[in-house]
């Protein structure tokens, strides 16, 4: 009977549950943000030439805009647009006068914007339409041909 009772009591101490620690730890999550401003170029925009010939434009009839959209992940980014370029067939010798402007809607709204201003980008989505213009002058004309022009637009 000692054994048994030896033995019950040996079997108590089996079922009581044990002593449980208890345990925390800090598990840590780093980032790093950066602030991006990106630039989608959707559509080309169209020269057309004026009934005289001595102006090509986007804003002439039948002419179009390009277009972008841009991005912006942050404050302190400004929208601007260089100089234009144009690319004209050899036969067109005579200079021109090139201009650019945009105007933009949705988190940043402005209009009419020369190539010499640059306008602060809020944050979120911009839609932009460029604008080019090459005019001649005296009595020099736009001659047949192709004639490619080039905006940069830029979110700096």
């Amino acid at each position: 009977m000692k054994k048994l009772v030896k033995i019950a009591v040996a079997a108590s101490f089996a079922v009581l549950p044990a002593q449980a620690f208890a345990a925390s730890g800090n598990v840590q999550f780093n980032a790093t943000v950066t602030h991006t401003c990106v630039i989608n170029v959707g559509s080309a925009g169209t020269l057309t030439a004026s009934t005289d010939f001595t102006t090509l434009g986007s804003t002439q009839p039948g002419g179009s805009a390009g277009t972008a959209t841009i991005a912006a992940s942050g404050n302190g980014f400004k929208i601007s647009v260089d100089a234009p370029s144009l690319s004209k067939p050899a036969t067109d010798t005579s200079s021109e006068t090139l201009t650019s402007a945009y105007s933009a809607t949705g988190a940043t709204s402005t209009s009419g914007t020369n190539a010499s201003a640059a306008n602060n980008l809020a944050n979120g989505t911009t839609n932009v339409s460029v604008n080019m213009t090459a005019v001649k002058s005296g009595s020099n004309v736009f001659e047949a041909g192709t004639y490619t022009g080039t905006v940069v637009l830029r979110c700096e």
